[in-house]
């Protein structure tokens, strides 16, 4: 397993450079070109997440991890931001686009969401 962490500043501006990032590691770690798109729109719910409205202050963190059978995405978003509502239209984008989701919220207001992609056997 491999991990390649990302920092960008908490700026609608850069989720590019994640979704770019993302998608290339993704296909080194064997996902499909739909997966990859899939996971391309994961990341860009996720980041508005975790980016609330706490734009241009902080930072958002990201690791990408090859796992098994797949790919990890893990996005930590700056202080102060709420966790997602699980009945949101984001929240249902997210739970169509990936295998699973994780979200934890620390003691410091950090919202941290996990996304977790599968690679499908091919027949």
């Amino acid at each position: 397993m491999s991990t390649i962490h990302l920092i960008v500043p908490a700026d609608i501006h850069h989720v590019g450079l994640v979704r770019s990032t993302a998608a290339h590691v993704a296909a080194y770690a064997d996902l499909s070109i739909d997966q990859i798109a899939d996971l391309r729109l994961a990341i860009d719910e996720a980041y508005s997440i975790v980016l609330g409205q706490n734009q241009n202050t902080g930072e958002i963190k990201v690791s990408l991890t090859r796992i098994d059978a797949g790919l990890e995405v893990q996005l930590v978003g700056p202080v102060g931001v709420s966790a997602p509502d699980e009945n949101s239209w984001a929240w249902t984008i997210l739970s169509a686009l990936v295998n699973n989701i994780n979200v934890e919220t620390s003691s410091d207001g950090t919202v941290r969401i996990t996304l977790e992609t599968k690679v499908v056997a091919s027949a």
